[in-house]
């Protein structure tokens, strides 16, 4: 009996051993891996597009197309100045910080180059080559060299707000869910060294660019078929033609983002953007419909 306990014993310690050792290098791991430095990474030129008509396509880009003006940014009731939230979710405790975007020299993006600023929107890494966290560049990676322009310009025509913003801080077990992919794809993406023109207007290649700088993937799944995943963002619906949006016409579909209204008489959640979203012209919706309507169809399991 007591060579049996001996054994259980060791087996049980082994066993103990192991999982310390795993906690011990999950942690190691999401430490490294929260927010990296890439300090020898390049900088692509960019010039902020500050016309008239710049002006206007940067203020349609950030109010209408890629949720930015409702979102983090704008979270402490200052548009564009930033936000900080304490987060207490289970196991994770974070500072969740998001940058000032006005042009306030000390606080905000008033000293940052052009070029940075579209460094961090398209490839998600800050002006000391530092990755953001939780920053959708992932989805904006494949943004034009010319709406990227327009974005910066029109941030620059912004008034500037002195609101110091703290960096993110996030305790060990956050840091190991984030280098997990738990909360989404990571920030970084790969550098940008060549011009990067949009599609042309209209088409359902156009539609997938709108569809990808408006973040679309993050509620409704990489494939668009419907995201489960109960740690990121809000579950969206199968956009797909498996989904609802077979039965859809064009207005069906116009009618819906610009009030919230589907053909079946269901009124869209308000965790769906709707209202930001269905500021977009109609021929950017429709281009968004044109390119759903193409996807392959994919049936989700019940």
């Amino acid at each position: 009996m007591r060579k049996v306990l001996k054994w259980i014993g060791i087996v049980l310690g082994s066993l103990l051993g192991l999982v310390a050792i795993l906690l011990v290098g999950l942690i190691l791991y999401g430490s490294l891996k929260f927010k990296p430095a890439h300090s020898n990474r390049a900088v692509y030129p960019i010039t902020a597009d500050t016309s008239p008509e710049g002006l206007a396509r940067g203020k349609y880009l950030l109010e209408s197309a890629t949720g930015c003006a409702g979102g983090c940014h704008s979270g402490g009731g200052q548009p564009f100045a930033g936000d900080v939230q304490q987060i207490h979710t289970g196991p994770i405790s974070a500072v969740f910080a998001v940058p000032n975007l006005t042009p306030d020299l000390e606080t905000g993006l008033g000293s940052w180059t052009d070029a940075e600023i579209a460094r961090a929107i398209r490839e998600g890494v800050d002006r000391n080559g530092v990755e953001l966290a939780i920053m959708p560049s992932s989805n904006f990676h494949a943004m034009s060299d010319a709406d990227v322009s327009a974005i910066i310009g029109y941030l620059r025509s912004l008034a500037p707000v002195k609101k110091t913003i703290p960096p993110l801080q996030m305790n060990a077990p956050g840091k190991v869910l984030m280098a997990l992919g738990i909360f989404g794809p990571r920030s970084l993406g790969e550098p940008i060294s060549a011009p990067q023109p949009a599609p042309p207007p209209g088409t359902a290649e156009y539609g997938r660019y709108e569809v990808s700088i408006g973040s679309c993937r993050d509620c409704h799944g990489q494939n668009l078929a419907g995201n489960t995943n109960p740690n990121g963002p809000p579950p969206g619906p199968n956009l797909t033609p498996g989904g609802d949006l077979a039965s859809w016409t064009e207005q069906d579909f116009l009618t819906a983002l610009h009030t919230g209204a589907t053909p079946s008489g269901y009124n869209l959640n308000t965790n769906m953007p709707w209202k930001e979203y269905g500021k977009m012209t109609d021929d950017d919706l429709k281009a968004i419909f044109l390119y759903l309507k193409s996807l392959s169809p994919v049936q989700l399991k019940k």
